[in-house]
């Protein structure tokens, strides 16, 4: 059975190979931090639903990328 990877180990597997990128709301050079954005959403049987989504974020002005 393969090995499950957390947030955590993906983020940082990721913020390895990350260089810094120009952030197109500050226009300034940063690095990218990644977080995960959790949202709920109301269905039509009148529940609440959970979308996870895993976001890039400018170090600078907490931004999405």
């Amino acid at each position: 059975m393969a090995k499950v990877q957390s947030f955590a180990d993906k983020a940082a597997k990721l913020a390895k190979k990350d260089a810094e990128v120009m952030c197109p709301s500050c226009n300034k050079s940063a690095k990218r931090i990644y977080a995960k954005m959790i949202t709920s959403v109301k269905t039509e049987k009148e529940t609440w639903k959970y979308l996870e989504k895993n976001v890039r974020l400018c170090n600078n002005c907490l931004s999405e990328i």
